[in-house]
């Protein structure tokens, strides 16, 4: 496996949210987030008049619903893109707050967005806290899920087939909840040396790495997966989009079938891995209901220049990315 210490990381990272001052003329999406840490977009309304926000209030599985509008915007629907981003042409830059989105929002929104002429950059506030268990058992130490809606790759993305792409490579992106770890693997059934595991070093607080581990850990001792293991920093999606790569260059000829099950970072890594098109790849997701109030206050925010990454990839091929 080769090294990322060298290859660009393109992120802002600020240690307050108050530090953060998106530029003038630009466009701000963001969700209708219940949690503390979206707080910081009230700030920026009021004291960033040059800025255009726009709220998207309501998120389901097909469609989204923004502030003042009526008609949804359906994920799987170009259509409803186009005319989503007809109102992009009059910014500057484009800042997608993916800390209140759901998965599938925020990853159509990237899909779409990164054909635009205009810069995209993604935003996200680390929680202070997560909320633990009352009743902690294996693999749920944290109160952060309700229930699952149900495993199934994001809306818009491609689906691999099963008839040419027998076997692929299963990466998982770690977390705390190792019953979804469980679920997703029971229901992929993937050849357990097939399976990666992807954990977050160093993760948002030091002690993440023990507890990921304690959440991962019946799943980690079958059949030895923990063997496999491999650490990427739990706040950086191009450091997780780089260690895609290498095992893409390590297998060539396999594709992938990624478990999104870790942190919102590493998410979008693997999208942005998907959409660079390297290799066959398809983003397995169980689509969680999270529960109200599972975290509480707000450290260090992040901007991502996912456009830049994209340019990177068009104008060279990874060999010559990981080279730099």
């Amino acid at each position: 496996m080769r090294s990322t210490e060298y290859q660009p990381i393109l992120t802002d990272s600020y240690s307050n949210v108050t530090e953060f001052n998106p530029e003038a003329n630009s466009l701000y999406i963001f969700g209708d987030g219940v949690e503390e840490r979206t707080s910081h977009v009230t700030r920026l309304k009021k004291e960033k008049a040059s800025i255009t926000f726009l709220q998207i209030t309501s998120q389901s599985l097909s469609e989204f619903v923004v502030a003042g509008e009526s008609e949804p915007y359906y994920l799987r629907s170009q259509a409803s893109f186009t005319k989503f981003w007809e109102k992009a042409k009059l910014f500057s830059k484009i800042y997608i707050d993916m800390t209140g989105l759901t998965h599938p929002v925020w990853a159509a929104l990237l899909r779409t967005a990164i054909a635009l002429p205009i810069e995209v950059l993604f935003v996200y506030v680390e929680p202070n806290n997560y909320i633990r268990s009352t009743a902690p058992v294996d693999g749920q130490i944290y109160e952060l899920s309700a229930r699952i809606s149900g495993i199934s790759p994001l809306p818009g993305f491609a689906v691999l087939s099963a008839k040419s792409h027998a076997n692929p490579l299963f990466p998982c992106l770690l977390g705390f909840e190792g019953t979804r770890l469980k679920h997703i693997i029971e229901k992929n059934d993937p050849n357990y040396e097939d399976i990666i595991p992807i954990i977050g070093v160093p993760g948002f607080k030091p002690w993440y790495l023990f507890e990921t581990f304690l959440g991962n850990r019946t799943t980690l001792a079958e059949n030895s997966i923990w063997q496999s293991l491999l650490y990427v920093p739990a706040h950086c999606p191009f450091s997780c989009f780089y260690t895609l790569g290498n095992l893409n260059s390590e297998f060539p000829d396999r594709a992938m079938r990624i478990a999104l099950v870790g942190t919102k970072p590493h998410a979008l890594g693997a999208v942005l891995f998907h959409l660079a098109d390297f290799c066959a790849t398809e983003l397995v997701y169980d689509h969680p209901i999270r529960k109200h109030g599972r975290t509480d206050g707000t450290e260090r925010l992040h901007v991502y220049h996912v456009s830049a990454i994209m340019q990177l990839t068009k104008k060279q091929n990874y060999d010559v990315i990981t080279a730099i």
